[in-house]
């Protein structure tokens, strides 16, 4: 029940970070006015969610229940590791970006909600490695981090677009045109920056070890996943986008294929947050 647990808070923590960045960064991509509740909403959900993290990352240390909580060690992990110091600065960006939410400022969010979902490559692998090689390994997974975010606001934002009752098809053509650029860039640095990822935590000359670990499988899902996603990512892009410019019936299309990139990009997240758990070489 305490891994399934600390891989759920682990997950909702990824996304709700995800799209409290991602969204606000597509509103002000598209010139969009945004919804101050959701962002609100998504920041007092990223401190919920840490807390749940921070309790189950304890229970775990401990092989102990979730409930009642073990607050001994959770003072420990505030106190005496990197944990606390992180947690500080994501707390006081999500509450940066709840004030702002609250004022209307939506665009602005993307400002401290940026820096939330940054705090996320210091609780990973990269959060582990020294030196320079930590250094360049964290601003790796920091821009790996933002990117996705990127995209999955992306995917959000369209998503709801085309699941309207009465769908505005010029409005969502020009959305998915004006986001093609952008979203040529999300998927750059995800693929860069997941090579030096890898190669960071495994290291070249153990790359071939992974085939015989329960990480290299969930990697090899990950990117199996993730070449779906650009499948679908493209065929919006080339063959669906163009379709609505004429004026096709696509919208059904473009529906189902969105529902289905979306899918794939929960998929993603949930084996992250396995693969953030688990110790390449074991």
């Amino acid at each position: 029940m305490l891994a399934p647990m600390l891989l759920l808070a682990r997950f909702g923590l990824m996304a709700d970070l995800a799209l409290l960045m991602g969204l606000p960064l597509f509103w002000w991509a598209m010139g969009m006015a945004g919804q101050r509740a959701l962002l609100a909403a998504l920041a007092l959900g990223g401190g919920a969610l840490s807390a749940l993290w921070l309790l189950a990352s304890a229970a775990s240390m401990t092989g102990t229940p979730l409930l009642p909580p073990d607050w001994a060690t959770a003072e420990i992990l505030l106190t005496m590791t990197p944990i606390g110091p992180v947690l500080a600065v994501r707390s006081v960006a999500l509450l940066g970006a709840l004030v702002l939410a609250v004022a209307g400022r939506d665009r602005w969010v993307l400002i401290p909600a940026a820096i939330a979902a940054a705090t996320i490559a210091w609780t990973g692998h990269a959060g582990a490695t020294e030196d320079v090689a930590g250094t360049v390994h964290r601003a790796a997974d920091v821009a790996h981090i933002w990117a996705a975010s990127g995209w999955i606001g992306a995917l959000a934002a369209l998503l709801h677009a085309v699941t309207m009752r009465r769908p505005n098809v010029e409005r969502v053509a020009v959305m998915l045109a004006k986001f093609s650029l952008l979203g040529t860039v999300f998927v750059a640095t995800l693929v860069v920056t997941g090579v030096v990822n890898s190669l960071m935590i495994v290291g070249f000359a153990d790359l071939p070890t992974l085939t015989g670990s329960r990480y290299g499988w969930l990697l090899g899902a990950k990117l199996a996943v993730f070449g779906g996603m650009l499948g679908l990512a493209a065929l919006n892009r080339w063959r669906l986008t163009p379709a609505l410019e004429r004026g096709d019936s696509a919208i059904a299309a473009l529906r189902l294929s969105l529902m289905l990139e979306t899918g794939a990009a929960i998929g993603i997240l949930m084996l992250v947050a396995w693969l953030g758990t688990l110790d390449p070489m074991a």
